[in-house]
């Protein structure tokens, strides 16, 4: 992509230089008119350039957003194992409050 970057900045210098020489009021309709057609095909070529860049920026977002989803589902999975003890040691503390009740009632019988 660096090598785009570089096409496309090389493009825009061009064509800020051209658009320097056709400001130029002492050179020929002619001289003119092949500047200005040669501007029409740098802007065509810089839009080439810029809609290359684009994809190859779209494509790489694509990549790492299917590993970021890859990794949240890990992490997802990983949450949810780590969430299972917690869910287990309410169980049993809910068992043992039941157990200790009905001691207590006995107790009290």
């Amino acid at each position: 992509m660096e090598k785009q970057e570089l096409t496309l900045k090389e493009l825009q210098a061009s064509i800020k230089a051209i658009d320097v020489q056709r400001s130029n009021k002492e050179i020929s309709d002619a001289e003119r008119e092949t500047l200005e057609l040669t501007a029409i095909a740098l802007r065509d070529a810089e839009r080439v350039a810029i809609a290359t860049i684009q994809k190859q920026v779209i494509k790489d977002l694509e990549e790492k957003t299917a590993a970021l989803n890859a990794q949240a589902k890990v992490i997802r999975a990983k949450v949810t194992a780590i969430n299972k003890t917690p869910k287990a040691l309410d169980t049993i503390e809910s068992v043992i409050k039941k157990a200790v009740k009905i001691v207590a009632a006995v107790a009290k019988w």
